[in-house]
């Protein structure tokens, strides 16, 4: 099963500040994705934000406007937006 990682996992991990060894050994074991909105959670403070997401073999998460839409259907669960 890969894991869906969030925007501050995939930070700390480009950062190498994950500590928690088990989290690291189980990303590298399953696998994992990356919201492309991670990218713009980051504030894009490098321009290679997504390569570097890449080179660590993670893959992207492909979200459509149809997923937005199911989750518009099913109401509101939280006010928070990210």
């Amino acid at each position: 099963m890969r894991l869906l990682l969030d925007t501050c996992i995939v930070y700390d991990w480009l950062m190498g500040e994950i500590a928690d060894r088990q989290c690291v050994e189980r990303v590298q074991a399953e696998g994992a994705i990356v919201s492309s909105v991670s990218v713009w959670e980051m504030a894009l403070p490098s321009a290679h934000i997504a390569e570097e997401i890449e080179a660590q073999g993670f893959q992207w998460l492909n979200i459509t406007p149809y997923h937005a839409k199911t989750v518009l259907e099913r109401g509101v669960y939280h006010t928070e937006a990210f």
